[in-house]
């Protein structure tokens, strides 16, 4: 499946890109995303890139998708959540 993502690779390097998303796990569940917002932990980790403690030193080769406070559709529930979702 085909997505679009900010996602950081560096300190105030956010690039807005669309790529294919793996499959899902089986304990991973698939949101189609609504609305999303940036709060300030986020706002933080686009300033300082990797010298903020939750971005991974090595973003600027596997880059992370921003944002975690959102709205959506779930989409595709992996088998350990099947009967909850």
């Amino acid at each position: 499946m085909e997505t679009r993502a900010v996602r950081l690779y560096g300190k105030k390097d956010l690039r807005l890109e669309t790529f294919q998303l793996p499959e899902i796990k089986e304990d991973e569940i698939l949101v189609q995303v609504i609305s999303d917002s940036i709060c300030m932990s986020s706002y933080k980790a686009a300033i300082l890139g990797p010298e903020h403690k939750r971005v991974p030193k090595d973003v600027d080769k596997h880059p992370i998708i921003i944002g975690h406070e959102m709205a959506g559709n779930i989409v595709q529930v992996g088998a350990k959540w099947q009967q909850q979702f």
